[in-house]
């Protein structure tokens, strides 16, 4: 009977570890982020489409980000931002196979998340998700304790813009 308790509390560990990612890093400015990806489980959101290339893809009623007509593998569970101990959930919603397990940044190249707090109440972050066509991106902010996105494109001109500017401008 043991046996099998410790091999079922091995397979749930195993099944946990991989239905749900987390990379935790830390922002030049000194802000820490935490992504959280879980597995994309069809069933458990509505899904219209979204096969082989149809031109209709609708996940929980939202066009999706970071698929290119397919079912994604995965879907950004939640995007928490921490800074001098305050922290913030920023919206993820619509956010599918966005990660992964890349870093923060690919040196000389691009850094893939951005942003800073100018106090514990006001930030502005800034992201690039998933990988070659089903590239996007989002912007945040924080405004008096409250966040909020107000960006969430893969318009290809705001895609270039954050690959070159993916910390937001100081005096907005």
């Amino acid at each position: 009977m043991n046996r099998i308790l410790a091999i079922s509390a091995l397979l749930v560990l195993y099944a946990s570890t991989y239905a749900r990612a987390a990379s935790v890093f830390t922002l030049p400015s000194g802000v820490r982020v935490e992504i959280v990806e879980s597995s994309f489980e069809k069933n458990e959101f509505r899904v219209l489409g979204c096969k082989g290339g149809e031109s209709v893809c609708r996940i929980n009623g939202h066009v999706p980000f970071g698929i290119t007509g397919d079912l994604p593998n995965t879907y950004v569970k939640s995007i928490t931002v921490t800074y001098h101990g305050k922290s913030y959930s920023l919206d993820a919603s619509d956010m599918y196979d966005a990660w992964g397990s890349r870093p923060l940044e690919v040196k000389g190249t691009v850094r893939y998340f951005g942003g800073r707090c100018s106090d514990e109440k006001n930030c502005e972050f800034r992201g690039i998700f998933s990988d070659g066509v089903g590239t996007f991106v989002a912007e945040w902010r924080v405004v008096d304790g409250v966040p909020m996105r107000d960006v969430l494109t893969d318009s290809s001109d705001i895609v270039d813009l954050f690959i070159h500017h993916i910390d937001p401008p100081e005096n907005e």
